[in-house]
């Protein structure tokens, strides 16, 4: 289970603190919820101080965090070596595209 809350911290900015497991079944919920706070012109931060674990699909997510103009704070160790090691090989983002080829209908 995963909670996501949001603060206010500043009139243009938001943290979003999670708490507990983040897995791919949370990933569209958080997904609105960001949007939702950057459609106001806010920027938007992710809290993870609480996260016990992440899933593929949750890092895939995260992976492409920075992307999106989303900041991640208070990143547990092993999930920012996890990161790293993505952003080097690229791995997780060509798993995806493969998975996204193997779905698609014939």
């Amino acid at each position: 289970m995963l909670k996501i809350t949001t603060f206010q911290e500043t009139e243009k900015s938001v943290r979003v603190a999670l708490c507990g497991q983040f897995t791919g079944e949370y990933v569209a919920e958080l997904e609105r919820t960001v949007a939702g706070q950057q459609g106001e012109s806010k920027t938007v931060s992710l809290d993870l101080e609480g996260v016990t674990f992440v899933d593929r699909e949750a890092m895939f997510f995260l992976c492409t965090a920075k992307s999106r103009n989303i900041a991640i704070q208070n990143i547990p160790s092993y999930v920012s070596r996890w990161i790293l090691q993505e952003r080097r090989c690229g791995s997780m983002a060509a798993h995806f595209k493969t998975q996204e080829t193997k779905n698609e209908p014939k």
